[in-house]
């Protein structure tokens, strides 16, 4: 199967150097690869869905047709499954309406169709199976089953596409053996004969005076017409479908790549709505229905022995996850005097927790620090420089984020921000609720191990 950064760079749409910009990204915010690409602002999201529906040889879910939902048909389908399959029923199709479109970010494999069909009334294969943006069908979860986006998949407050680090020197030249996978949040996908796409003229049709549609295109806008745009790794031609059910619609404006507000009316056309920061008040900082996953007390396996074990595990890491999630648990084995620590993204002006862990609660939940406002996390992301402070001492945004990351287990304890940088760049923070005045030359070792990773992910993600 081709890769989307191919399919867009073969179609003249991207060039390679922009591929890779949003790949370095994708190492450091997390998502997919196309949703980086719209953050960034190289791609809009019906192309998004368009190229992935090559890709995966489905039929693409475009704005306008999610403007078309039957709602009642939405809330047939429970919450639960709507968000374990990451899908949204849109609309019932065909000559008795006897088939039902499925909208999903990646494609459904036939063990969830069965489950989707069966709550749905109908067997599966009267469900079709349509490909949408990441970022779009996260919106279409908030707004039809409440279910709760991450911080990442918000626009970041202040405006501005956020910088994407670039990776020149080596800052690991030792390990430069090992061999890393690119890291892809998308799953590869095989099509069977069972998955092969059909017409869908129901939503197929354009609106009324659609520019840029000509009327005999559009008549046959929803055909099955086969046309190689890829190769298999044997190098053989493979037919792939268009992707959109009709043509490509116009350029739509920046406001598609970021979610809304939940309205009541269907709409496929998002408006924007904004990472919420702790700043914004105590009783509304939680973000998502997604806690921070508590790293194990038991000893890890691949750490080693000694620190300097550890963290040469962490610059060996092969993905994002993997390197996050070692750096807590050397964290907690090797940093005694730390009671708790979470790693923040930075993107735009926010940094957002991503892994942590707590010696005296179950989990941590997602928040969002202002970078913009007064306190440690935008004085160490500026100065590129370990800030700390007694409880006694901070103001009231660094005194909730103690709080949230030592679950009320923070009174008169200091709070440490260490920098993660890559170049010039803070990419990352590592906040830590520790014991007064110990030291923090253990988490600095550490937060070099993980900025040395990203580093190498970034360069390997754009060879």
């Amino acid at each position: 199967m081709a890769r989307l950064g191919e399919l867009l760079v073969a179609a003249g749409l991207l060039t390679l150097e922009q591929v890779e910009q949003a790949l370095r990204a994708q190492v450091m915010w997390g998502a997919r690869l196309g949703t980086n690409l719209v953050e960034l602002g190289l791609i809009d999201l019906d192309t998004l869905s368009t190229y992935l529906g090559r890709q995966h040889n489905l039929p693409a879910a475009l704005a306008r047709h999610f403007e078309k939902v039957d709602r009642e048909l939405q809330r047939q389908l429970s919450p639960d499954l709507a968000e374990l399959f990451c899908c949204v029923p849109l609309l019932r199709a065909g000559p008795q309406q006897q088939n039902i479109v499925i909208a999903s970010s990646s494609p459904l494999p036939k063990k969830a169709m069965a489950k989707i069909a069966d709550e749905l009334g109908v067997e599966p294969h009267q469900l079709i199976s349509a490909i949408a943006a990441e970022l779009r069908v996260r919106y279409q979860l908030e707004r039809v089953y409440g279910i709760s986006r991450p911080a990442r998949f918000m626009r970041t407050p202040g405006g501005g596409i956020p910088q994407v680090p670039m990776i020149d020197a080596d800052p690991f030249h030792e390990d430069s053996d090992i061999e890393l996978q690119p890291y892809d949040a998308a799953p590869a996908s095989v099509v069977t004969e069972e998955s092969v796409p059909i017409a869908l003229p129901v939503i197929a049709e354009p609106s009324a005076g659609e520019p840029g549609v000509p009327p005999a295109e559009a008549a046959r806008g929803a055909e099955a017409r086969e046309v190689p745009i890829a190769e298999d790794r044997a190098g053989a031609p493979v037919p792939v479908r268009p992707a959109n059910l009709d043509e490509l619609s116009p350029a739509l404006d920046d406001d598609l790549a970021v979610p809304s507000a939940v309205e009541d009316e269907p709409s496929g056309r998002e408006r924007r709505k904004y990472v919420r920061t702790i700043a914004d008040g105590p009783e509304e900082h939680t973000l998502a229905r997604i806690a921070i996953r508590r790293v194990a007390v038991a000893p890890a396996s691949g750490l080693g022995n000694t620190l300097g074990e550890a963290t040469r595990a962490i610059r060996r890491a092969t993905d994002r996850d993997r390197v996050a999630e070692l750096c807590m648990q050397t964290i907690e084995r090797f940093a005694q005097s730390c009671e708790a620590a979470a790693l923040l993204i930075t993107r735009g002006q926010v940094a957002t927790t991503w892994k942590g862990f707590c010696r005296h609660g179950d989990g941590q939940t997602e928040l969002s620090v202002p970078l913009d406002q007064p306190g440690l996390v935008p004085r160490a992301v500026a100065r590129s420089t370990t800030v700390r402070s007694p409880s006694s001492d901070l103001g009231a945004i660094d005194r909730r984020l103690l709080a949230s990351l030592g679950h009320g287990h923070a009174s008169h304890r200091d709070l440490v921000i260490v920098p993660i940088p890559i170049g010039a760049q803070v990419v990352c923070v590592l906040a830590m609720v520790t014991e007064p005045d110990a030291p923090s030359g253990t988490a600095e070792t550490i937060a070099a191990a993980v900025g040395a990773a990203f580093a190498r992910l970034m360069r390997n993600a754009s060879r």
